[in-house]
């Protein structure tokens, strides 16, 4: 009896917390705009439930803009964009391959919109429980695991070979959400590309600036920063020295409106730069602060850069506006990815 009343209080004081972080950081504006960037994005979904890019539907931006959806609040089949979201699944399991390759073309390496729509499958998995997107998810996360090279790391193509920080975070993403589904994932491949980030950071302790690289003796970057801080948390490193330094690097670039960051690669820098500082609240009062200085400067970017009709403008055609929504729909906190 005492340590159910004991769960009670503690539930209702986790709660309350919750939905006070909830109402300081979900501004009226910041919904708005969430609202406008999904009709914006049902609007544009073919009828075969791919988005249109430069270079044809890909299997990267259709999983891009699906956790968009689930991130805040829609259900396959159910709800305002529920049919959205399951045409978006369906095509997803129509390009699975039977090796678990899911892929059908699209500008970038195929292995970041394999781990794109692998992080859809998990998302949604854990939402649904349908065994067609289980057994895909399975193949899926097997030709991750087997594709990791020596030194921990992913590449651009589906089988062994060199390794890139920012195809790596992708497949560690994957992973997390794959395992926080349900689905097994072996615990050496996670050490292993633990490894591999870490290897990429360019220490202070080394008389360095605390960023991350693109491949181990590179040189620091915003957004392979970012990448490399949220990678190592998704992983199960919250606490580590660098990620306490990746975060102190990348609050150099709090943002201020204009994309003047690396431009190329803003959104998805932005994305994954705002995933970490989230998680480092975990750190303690400094993580929380952190947090507090970056998110409001974020939203307020994505509010004043939002196009009339919805959509943020980038390269990847529709990934920038998933990525906002993304960024957007954190403080809902729907999806485990989300949650510290």
């Amino acid at each position: 009896m005492r340590w159910a009343l004991s769960a009670l209080l503690l539930l209702a004081t986790l709660g309350r917390a919750l939905a006070s972080d909830f109402s300081d950081e979900m501004q009226p504006e910041n919904e708005a705009a969430m609202k406008k960037g999904l009709a914006y994005l049902a609007a544009t979904q073919r009828p075969d439930g791919a988005w249109s890019s430069g270079n044809g539907p890909s299997t990267g931006i259709v999983g891009a803009c699906c956790v968009a959806f689930l991130a805040n609040g829609q259900v396959p089949g159910e709800g305002e964009y529920g049919t959205v979201v399951a045409k978006a699944l369906d095509y997803l399991l129509k390009n699975a391959q039977p090796n678990g390759f899911i892929f059908n073309g699209g500008e970038g390496g195929p292995m970041y919109h394999h781990g794109l729509a692998t992080l859809a499958l998990a998302e949604a998995w854990g939402q649904s429980q349908e065994p067609q997107i289980r057994d895909a998810l399975k193949r899926a996360v097997e030709l991750i695991c087997n594709s990791q090279n020596q030194r921990g790391g992913w590449r651009y193509q589906p089988h062994i070979g060199d390794d890139d920080l920012s195809a790596s975070v992708m497949m560690l993403m994957a992973l997390r959400a794959a395992k926080d589904a349900g689905i097994e994932v072996p615990k050496d491949v996670i050490d292993a590309g633990i490894e591999y980030v870490k290897s990429c950071h360019n220490g202070r302790g080394q008389g360095k600036d605390g960023g991350f690289a693109y491949s181990p003796g590179g040189d620091s970057g915003f957004a392979r920063t970012a990448a490399g801080v949220t990678s190592l948390q998704v992983a199960g490193n919250y606490k580590a020295a660098e990620v306490s330094e990746g975060v102190d690097y990348l609050l150099k670039f709090k943002p201020l409106g204009t994309q003047t960051v690396e431009e190329g690669f803003y959104a998805y820098g932005l994305y994954y730069a705002t995933m970490g500082i989230y998680q480092a609240q975990s750190i303690g009062s400094w993580g929380r602060k952190a947090w507090t200085s970056w998110y409001p400067a974020v939203t307020r970017s994505l509010v004043a850069t939002q196009q009339a009709d919805g959509h943020w403008t980038g390269s990847h055609d529709q990934f920038p506006t998933a990525t906002a929504l993304l960024i957007l729909a954190i403080p809902c906190r729907y999806l485990p990815i989300y949650q510290r």
